[in-house]
């Protein structure tokens, strides 16, 4: 790890510590690992560090990485930024207490976040600074908070204001800056305002449907969203346990490269309107018999197939 050393000092209390970070760590420590630490809690005012300022002192901080630490956030009211702006990679696993993104607003130099378990009833309000003008952000996987899309409307579309009078004069359509994305929130993501905004950037998705129950399925609004993701070239679907057809008009990606699908033991064939002539590879792991045995009679309409 960069940076040096970093040691933690005990408090008289028995029960409990600070962990204090040496100065000269501040503008030199570029990654932090904190794991399984159940009980260590980012207090309000933060104290983590000498003279206060939380976590934001650590300003040369590139990559963090926070697992099983469930208490972490459990206390802090928010009423600052939590991390600081120089993070690239931040992963929470198994961190409750972020119910929105707005206290991530800062880390416009942000490209990998990473949320699971973070809650069910995380949402993704405060995503639009991280994936639009100013943002970074490429890589987002979220696990354990189905409604993560929700009831957003990115609005893309931004007014250019007059620098002196603050008068509209005209509107830019904005774009994203997110590349590759997991997700269990189907119909969040395939809702109108949000596949619109993303669907000109995403080059990867992966669907997964742990809260999928009984879903067999997709309906038609939600085949139409996913054909327009223009730009897609990897496409993965993961534990859907009762779907039985995958959508139809897959023909249509015509940018995939890769069709992946894992875990879904229902579905028996893929769509009857076949498959993209950009596909390179198409992957099938612990499916259906019935579903691999059909894939095998596609060996020579596709570079490589493979059946695990």
């Amino acid at each position: 790890m960069g940076g040096g050393e970093i040691t933690a000092a005990a408090a008289e209390e028995e029960d409990d510590g600070v962990l204090l970070f040496p100065p000269h760590l501040f503008d030199s420590l570029q990654e932090l690992v904190i794991f399984e630490c159940p009980e260590l809690v980012l207090v309000d005012p933060p104290t983590l560090v000498p003279g206060g300022g939380g976590l934001q002192a650590l300003r040369s901080l590139h990559r963090l990485t926070i697992e099983r630490s469930p208490k972490f956030l459990s206390t802090f009211s928010f009423s600052c930024h939590i991390f600081p702006s120089s993070l690239q990679s931040l992963v929470l696993c198994d961190v409750k207490g972020l119910r929105t993104l707005e206290p991530l607003s800062n880390l416009s130099s942000l490209t990998t976040l990473v949320l699971f378990g973070c809650g069910e009833d995380l949402k993704c309000q405060g995503l639009w600074s991280l994936i639009s003008i100013g943002g970074h952000l490429q890589e987002l996987k979220v696990s354990g908070s189905p409604g993560f899309f929700a009831d957003w409307d990115p609005n893309p579309r931004r007014a250019l204001e007059n620098v002196e009078g603050g008068e509209e004069q005209q509107t830019q359509l904005v774009s994203s800056t997110l590349r590759e994305l997991r997700t269990e929130d189907i119909a969040g993501l395939l809702a109108a305002p949000v596949w619109r905004f993303l669907s000109s950037s995403l080059t990867k998705l992966q669907l997964h449907g742990d809260w999928c129950e009984g879903m067999d399925r997709f309906i038609k609004e939600q085949e139409d969203a996913l054909q327009l993701l223009s730009s897609l070239q990897e496409l993965e679907f993961w534990s859907f346990k009762d779907l039985q057809h995958l959508p139809a008009g897959l023909c249509n990606l015509t940018s995939l490269k890769i069709l992946s699908v894992n875990f879904c033991p229902a579905i028996s064939s893929l769509p009857n309107d076949a498959l993209p002539d950009s596909l390179e590879k198409l992957d099938v792991y612990k499916c259906s018999e019935v579903l691999k045995q059909y894939c095998r009679g596609l060996e020579g309409t596709i570079p490589e197939i493979k059946i695990w």
